[in-house]
């Protein structure tokens, strides 16, 4: 069991081509598959109030490792040295994530998907910006400014990274013309995911919608069969109002889809209008962008283009990976200071 000798022995002998040993949390199953892809071993605590692993988002990784819920904290494996805690959000993990950190003597990783909540008072703000580990991790600057984060050196931003040879762009498939869209729980969402909106302008278009949504819509079956969604649809439609970036937006631009989407958060800076796809915050040119699509093949076929490259220039996995897997070391030899 890690102590803070054999902590501070681990981080002054440890190989650096051996993979790391890390506490985690189960949170986003797409985003940590391709984290499991910096050869690290994850260990995800499990605990009510902390969601779970959906083997239907993604399939487990073979060095992704989920405890036994039932032991509670005794479901921390005794024979493993472990390297650091990575928390991957401020309220529910990171209270949990914080005192075993310390209890184990090891450094804290804090990841932060995702932004406040608009109605969180000042104080509650004004409290997570003390939630810091010995490394804070942001998925944008744009998250980073919403959080009124105090940008020290212990701070960085990592992009979300697409596999693009798994989300590929397959030219030769007849896309049905019609409108995807792929969110979970979206109604109740509405809030963040804006329901409202799509069905604002939606009415009187040919569409499909896939997630895990009670009298609307259901899961994919696997990945794959996710990505040939992606593939075999013409327009993909984005309606999110509170998220940094949607991972479902950058699949689908992986996938060659035109997308149509809100101008919020950080999509901004991503998406270029009437270059790799169209975006606004009003509802009558988001319908309008969608009916140009329907009626135009040549065009949605060019966006989708520019939407597969602006992925594979700005958002690769590889590069996502690359950067993970040099936080996560430089995280790994800080001593414990408690």
């Amino acid at each position: 069991m890690t102590n803070a000798v054999s902590s501070i022995t681990r981080a002054a002998t440890r190989k650096f081509s051996e993979p790391l040993n890390i506490l985690t949390f189960p949170t986003h199953e797409r985003y940590e598959t391709s984290l499991a892809k910096t050869g690290h071993n994850f260990y995800a605590y499990r605990a009510d109030g902390i969601k779970d692993w959906n083997s239907t988002h993604a399939p487990v990784p073979d060095n992704y490792y989920l405890l036994n819920k039932d032991l509670g904290e005794n479901q921390i494996p005794l024979d493993l040295d472990f390297d650091l805690v990575l928390s991957q959000n401020k309220f529910g993990q990171f209270q949990i994530a914080y005192p075993l950190s310390q209890s184990l003597h090891l450094p804290l990783v804090s990841l932060e998907h995702t932004l406040p909540v608009p109605y969180w008072s000042d104080d509650v703000k004004e409290q997570t910006r003390h939630m810091r580990g010995d490394a804070n991790v942001f998925i944008s600057n744009y998250s980073i400014e919403d959080w009124k984060w105090d940008i020290k050196n212990d701070t960085t931003v990592i992009t979300h990274g697409v596999d693009s040879d798994l989300f590929q762009f397959n030219d030769s498939t007849d896309r049905e013309n019609q409108v995807l869209s792929v969110v979970n729980d979206w109604i109740n969402r509405d809030w963040c995911c804006g329901f409202s909106i799509w069905q604002n302008i939606i009415n009187g278009l040919p569409f499909q919608v896939v997630g895990d949504t009670p009298g609307l819509s259901e899961v994919a079956k696997s990945t794959e069969d996710l990505v040939k969604v992606y593939q075999s649809n013409r327009i993909f439609l984005n309606t999110s109002t509170i998220s940094p970036v949607p991972t479902a937006l950058l699949e689908a631009m992986a996938c060659g889809c035109a997308v149509v989407t809100t101008a919020t958060c950080m999509i901004p800076e991503i998406i270029e209008n009437g270059v790799n796809g169209f975006i606004s915050n009003d509802e009558t040119e988001l319908k309008q962008y969608l009916v140009d699509l329907l009626n135009d093949e040549d065009l949605a076929k060019n966006l989708g283009r520019e939407a597969r490259k602006t992925i594979v220039e700005n958002f690769s996995q590889e590069k996502f990976v690359l950067k993970w897997d040099s936080l996560l070391h430089r995280a790994a030899k800080f001593c414990f200071r408690g």
